[in-house]
């Protein structure tokens, strides 16, 4: 999320109250730019990941129709959510918000049900109000407009005007959320259950046609993963890679050691009790399977150059994996890197002789290498011609 800092005199004033970021939907990326209204609550207390959050969002304009809400019992709010599961709500290749309109609706911060609306809630407090612009970010953004979906009131607001790109206007309320924890917070258990999670819905998401929220998703559980420090060793116990980044310890430092060992002992089974601690082979695998799954969402969104530097990486972890190598090979192909896409395409034929596909690429990169000769050959010909 990035500071904008509005032109004038008032520019240290606003651009406390004034952000600006660009969020992901399930038609596409699009920017969001956030603005506080009325005095700020006291406190530092704010939702985190994990929080339960009860928001309700209008269209500007309808809240004369749904006054804003003006005070509510915190406490009492607060003990109801935390028995209360959020709500999961289908995602919509024509809707920007991802949820209805003009209700009180519980989300869950991080599961991504609507990304636009987890940006306005970065740093809110409880019975706070502020208002929100959406703007596609560019025309492959812009929702299919059908009059037919639940959420009919958020595409109207993208019908005026005489152009499609323009501001279309929102208040939220954040009445009251659960307590979360912040990645830094976290046990190793934890973090690696919401990893999990993240993969699981971005599977979930590409069967949908959401690639774009299917990337989001691998994005964010990679992002936690590499937060990930502290790993089980087989059976040895806690492993601190940012320990083991620093070098062998000194001959003076062996007690020191052994006492670190002791207490590595016990931090792998007090994170136990928080959820499953990975070893190295499955931090490793697990990080392979989102490099490789993202590929596939960028090759999906025309990111060839982004999809194979995605599934290099995935090929460096996990050198077996055949996936990896096609879509290394498919990325390839389509950035004129035609050496790399034979290299990648022949990994997969040897390690699954009966590829079908593998092999009908390869006849494609000699297709391309015989078209590149070609040209060459013509320009030579005009040069000496």
């Amino acid at each position: 999320m990035k500071t904008v800092q509005p032109p004038g005199e008032e520019r240290d004033a606003a651009r406390r109250d004034f952000t600006s970021w660009v969020s992901v939907c399930p038609g596409g990326l699009w920017e969001v730019q956030r603005k506080w209204t009325g005095e700020r609550k006291k406190g530092f207390v704010t939702p985190a990941l994990g929080s339960v959050c009860k928001v309700r969002v209008h269209l500007k304009g309808s809240s004369e129709k749904y006054p804003l809400r003006q005070h509510s019992d915190k406490t009492e709010e607060s003990t109801s959510l935390s028995a209360v599961p959020a709500t999961s709500y289908p995602r919509s290749l024509e809707s920007v918000l991802q949820i209805p309109l003009e209700e009180w609706v519980l989300l869950r911060l991080g599961e991504g049900q609507c990304d636009v609306i987890e940006g306005c809630l970065e740093g809110m407090k409880a019975e706070e109000v502020c208002e929100f612009q959406v703007m596609p970010f560019n025309k492959d953004s812009m929702p299919k407009i059908t009059g037919t979906s639940a959420q009919a009131e958020d595409q109207e607001a993208l019908k005026g005007g005489s152009t499609p790109y323009h501001w279309a206007s929102y208040t939220i309320e954040l009445h009251s959320f659960t307590h979360g924890k912040e990645s830094w917070e976290m046990t190793s258990g934890e973090k690696w259950t919401w990893v999990k999670s993240h993969k699981e819905r971005g599977g979930q998401r590409f069967g949908t046609g959401d690639v774009w929220g299917a990337s989001d998703s691998y994005c964010k559980a990679m992002k936690l993963l590499i937060t990930l420090t502290e790993r089980r060793n087989g059976e040895e116990g806690m492993k601190r890679v940012d320990e083991e980044e620093e070098g062998d310890a000194e001959a003076g430092d062996v007690a020191a050691a052994v006492c670190d060992k002791e207490e590595s002992g016990r931090e792998l089974a007090a994170a136990s009790g928080q959820g499953h601690v990975p070893t190295d082979e499955e931090y490793t695998g697990l990080k392979a399977e989102l490099h490789s799954n993202l590929s596939l969402c960028q090759l999906r969104l025309n990111q060839p150059a982004k999809a194979r530097a995605s599934s290099l990486n995935a090929t460096q972890l996990d050198p077996t994996s055949t996936k990896a190598w096609y879509r290394l090979g498919q990325a390839s192909l389509l950035v004129g890197e035609l050496q790399d896409a034979r290299m990648a395409f022949g990994k997969v034929v040897e390690l699954q002789p009966n590829s079908v596909s593998a092999r009908q690429a390869l006849k494609q990169v000699n297709v391309k290498e015989k078209e590149v000769d070609n040209k060459l050959g013509q320009r030579l010909s005009k040069m000496f011609s």
